[in-house]
């Protein structure tokens, strides 16, 4: 797992962001990216119960709305109105 699948990940610019917890600023990707023991499940459209059959793109479906729609796993889901952790 990286940073930036973290729950407490901020983004900040295509190259980094910042842990909320300790206000470093930590790179996306490379050395440094891994993520810390204070690691908490980020709200991704993967992580959710609505999200399905992922390709191997990790595009799948989202069964959360009237209308079933495709999805990014990795999309950002904390504002998700229907968003279920899994």
């Amino acid at each position: 797992m990286k940073h930036n699948d973290c729950a407490n990940f901020l983004n900040l610019d295509c190259e980094k962001g910042m842990c909320a917890l300790t206000k470093m600023i930590v790179p996306l990707d490379g050395e440094g990216s891994d993520a810390c023991p204070k690691f908490k499940e980020g709200f991704h459209c993967a992580n959710c119960t609505n999200f399905s059959k992922p390709d191997k793109y990790g595009i799948g479906t989202c069964s959360g709305f009237e209308k079933e729609n495709w999805t990014y796993a990795q999309n950002g889901a904390f504002c998700c109105e229907h968003y279920l952790q899994k």
